[in-house]
């Protein structure tokens, strides 16, 4: 490298600094962009060949993948893979595609001129979307490990662990060096450097996104184009347009700093919709088309003029979006109905909707399902919000509400529900169909029961209703992810024994580990014992989220300060046995 050359490199870091992009590494990480006819690869739930003949598009209800003639606008073949599939991929040959299992924790690998999966490797915990770009490797991100790795599908060998931020969520691949990580509750952007195999740039916004499922790319015009959700958690007087709104963020990928120019409020440029969740970028026009998940529906968005050229309502909880070769035909995918919206994208209209896949969950399961994601029918809110908002996969958004309620409150998981009444912080719900009571107060929604919304008087709501019991059922339905393997047993072992000397059991009793009682710890009042399941998964803790680690919580002012009567090292094993919350039954 000449003087010149690394000095011309220095300048641009320093100009990276100051306009915000955060860079990790040395000056020797700033790299030239791939060129403009670069292969891409984006990960989601679906993709299409080269060729652009055939489509392929993952059914999470019902542990299938679809193979689609684009052209003859017809299912091919449905495949059983694993449980709950998200992430496909075509490989560049276009001869498997390669499925993301996210409740199995496994990849399967689908034969496409046999049209039967060839193999199926486990890859960890809460896999979510892949991408190929050739020689045989795989790149997958892992939720619950805050990773992606290189597998090699051909053997089931993960070559490389790539180390990000929490949550590593949606990626995209562009030419042979470059992936691009979403983080979903962060809405951070994190670069991958394949030949270095770590993080070089993390690129970190100064508001509070979250829901960040995907990332497209302007190959043109080197800019990257981020689906989110601002929240407002802090907010006193929540409404519901002013606790999320839907965003579409611009990062200038030579710098890796937002471009203020281009970011959209859709709400603003369109109408109000919920869930932005994928974008597919005409770089001709220089339009984004933005899938809404919540409100069923795509923001045609005019880049240059920062507005909406039209929005098109498809089906049931879009996910992804795919332009075809020449741009004229828009795919999109339609998760919870399990179809594929075809729009001809220069009349701007639906030219057509194919079934893809034949449901085999019970009619009643897939109904609450719908509930639970929607914000465009009147009964569950007012556009904007769902309760996949902060809940989506029955996941926590990490928030600490405000005015959720009469104490600040963290979101919780959705996890286990069945054995951890009463619900919320209060014990105020004895009952999961209790939630229509945060239907009205907080979405806006007219409810799922007819007439008047009922008091909030600690009755069971269960049974007055069968669109209620529906959304109940679901949400009964959701399951918790395994817990990632202990890395030290011993010292979880030791911090078990550390949990009976402390008598933690006397509250957090069973195997929910909650006693369902009311009890005041000294943090403002009187509230229901938590369950401490799956605690790896919800930070911040306590019901206001004062204490940012678990360890904070036996160190901090309280009923559980238990600093004073163990030895830090024990405070560290009683940490790690809660975080091995649930156990492996297995073991």
């Amino acid at each position: 490298m000449t003087a010149m050359k690394r000095l011309i490199l220095a300048i641009v870091g320093v100009c990276v600094a100051a306009l915000g992009g955060s860079l990790t590494g040395a000056q020797d990480d700033l790299y030239v962009l791939p060129a403009a006819n670069a292969r891409l690869s984006v990960g989601g739930t679906m993709d299409l060949t080269a060729n652009g003949r055939v489509l392929a598009a993952s059914n999470m209800l019902n542990g299938t993948v679809s193979l689609v003639d684009a052209s003859a606008r017809s299912l091919i073949v449905e495949i059983d893979v694993g449980g709950d599939p998200r992430g496909v991929s075509f490989t560049t040959d276009d001869s498997r595609v390669l499925v993301v299992n996210r409740a199995d924790g496994t990849l399967s690998v689908v034969d496409v001129a046999e049209r039967a999966v060839v193999a199926t490797y486990p890859v960890g915990i809460l896999p979510y979307a892949v991408v190929t770009t050739g020689g045989n490797i795989a790149y997958i991100t892992l939720q619950a490990s805050d990773e992606v790795i290189a597998l090699d599908y051909t053997t089931g060998e993960i070559r490389e662990r790539i180390s990000t931020p929490p949550m590593p969520t949606g990626i995209t691949q562009w030419g042979a060096d470059m992936l691009y990580v979403t983080h979903l509750w962060t809405g951070e952007l994190s670069v991958i450097h394949l030949p270095q195999s770590r993080v070089v740039r993390v690129a970190n916004q100064d508001t509070d996104m979250a829901l960040s499922f995907s990332v497209g790319i302007d190959r043109r015009n080197g800019r990257a184009y981020l689906p989110q959700s601002r929240s407002y958690p802090q907010n006193p007087a929540l409404t519901f347009d002013s606790a999320i709104v839907p965003m579409l963020n611009t990062f200038d990928l030579n710098t890796l700093n937002i471009r203020a120019d281009s970011r959209t409020s859709l709400s603003v440029a369109d109408r109000p919709v919920n869930m932005p969740f994928a974008v597919a970028v005409d770089t001709v026009r220089e339009w984004a088309f933005v899938v809404n998940a919540g409100t069923d529906n795509v923001s045609v968005i005019d880049m240059n003029a920062g507005l909406a050229v039209a929005n098109l309502r498809v089906g049931v909880n879009p996910r992804a979006a795919i332009l075809s070769i020449d741009n004229s035909l828009l795919y999109v995918h339609n998760a919870l109905e399990s179809s594929i919206s075809i729009i001809d994208t220069r009349q701007l209209r639906v030219r057509d909707i194919v079934p893809i896949s034949d449901l085999r969950v019970p009619i009643g399961r897939l109904f609450g399902a719908e509930f639970f994601h929607s914000a465009r029918d009147p009964r569950m809110g007012a556009l904007t919000l769902s309760c996949a908002s902060c809940h989506f996969d029955g996941l926590s958004d990490g928030r600490v509400w405000r005015s959720m309620s009469d104490a600040p409150t963290t979101t919780p998981l959705l996890f286990g529900l069945e054995d951890t009444a009463p619900y919320t912080v209060r014990g105020t719900w004895p009952d999961v169909a209790s939630a229509e009571l945060k239907i009205g107060e907080l979405q806006f929604g007219a409810g799922l029961l007819d007439g008047e919304m009922p008091p909030a008087d600690g009755e069971p709501h269960g049974g007055l209703s069968l669109d209620l019991d529906m959304l109940a059922d679901y949400l009964l339905s959701l399951e918790g992810p395994p817990t990632p393997p202990v890395a030290d047993v011993e010292l979880a072992r030791r911090g078990a024994e550390v949990f009976a000397e402390l008598e933690c059991a006397a509250c957090h009793s069973g195997d929910a580990y909650t006693d369902g009682q009311l009890h005041d710890v000294g943090t403002g009042g009187e509230f229901v014992t938590p369950s401490l399941n799956w605690l790896w998964l919800s930070p911040p803790y306590l019901h206001d989220g004062r204490a940012e680690t678990l360890r904070d919580v036996f160190i901090l002012p309280g009923d559980h300060q238990a600093i004073t009567r163990v030895t830090p090292e024990e405070i560290d094993a009683l940490t790690a046995f809660l975080l091995s919350l649930p156990a492996d039954d297995s073991e």
